[in-house]
């Protein structure tokens, strides 16, 4: 038995030293023009392992993408876990995200950048799976803070898009260049203040309250003007 489970820690830790070889290659060069020659030399991997675990270069993509996706939402729902409050859980998976792509540069980008249709093809059984086990796990945090009142009544899609999507174009901008410097603890605070008051059950209600509020203040300033003007 011992010298089983030996074998086994040596054949994930060579897989593992394989899919991340791949990544660092598929990063500096590109998919198409890295070979699995180099993989195999970058992993220390035998020709026999190497296509043993990823018989083609885009199985092997597919996997490292797989591999991405599957750490980072481990990660989320791990976090997320830990927050029973509604508000503090929002507000925590904003910095979360911006703090995850900011320690996992390499992963973020090649989430972000791997667009490959042949890829995918490859993973798309396995991320389907994924992402509904993931949805279905945020749905199920979700639930009950809609049913009492406090977050919106939202599907996955529309969820996901409101909480995530500034920072993840945030993140997106950072990583392709656009912005020079990552994201920091204060975008973590902008960013996670606009993500409440997006998702919390009276939030789109007080913001129409105060942009009414701040209407209704320079409407009656443009009344006092004019009235001093007939003056």
């Amino acid at each position: 038995m011992a010298a089983t489970r030996t074998a086994l820690r040596t054949g994930a830790d060579r897989r593992s030293a394989i899919i991340e070889a791949a990544l660092n290659r598929f990063l500096a060069q590109g998919i198409s023009a890295t070979s699995l020659r180099q993989i195999q030399r970058d992993a220390h991997a035998s020709n026999g392992s190497l296509f043993h675990h990823f018989p083609s270069k885009e199985s092997l993509a597919g996997a490292v993408y797989v591999d991405c996706v599957t750490t980072y939402q481990q990660d989320f729902l791990t976090e997320l876990a830990r927050h029973a409050d509604a508000e503090t859980g929002v507000r925590a998976m904003v910095a979360m995200h911006l703090r995850w792509c900011t320690g996992h540069p390499e992963m973020a980008r090649f989430l972000i950048t791997m667009t490959e249709p042949a890829v995918l093809e490859t993973a798309a059984i396995e991320l389907k799976e994924l992402n509904e086990c993931f949805a279905s796990a945020l749905q199920a945090w979700w639930r009950p803070h809609a049913h009492y009142g406090t977050l919106r009544p939202l599907g996955p899609a529309h969820s996901q898009a409101l909480w995530l999507g500034p920072a993840q174009e945030l993140v997106r901008a950072w990583l392709l260049g656009v912005l020079a410097d990552p994201p920091n603890a204060e975008d973590a605070t902008v960013l996670a203040e606009a993500a409440w008051l997006c998702l919390r059950a009276n939030g789109l209600q007080q913001a129409g309250d105060i942009a009414d509020h701040r209407l209704g203040r320079a409407v009656v300033g443009v009344g006092e003007e004019e009235a001093q003007e007939r003056q």
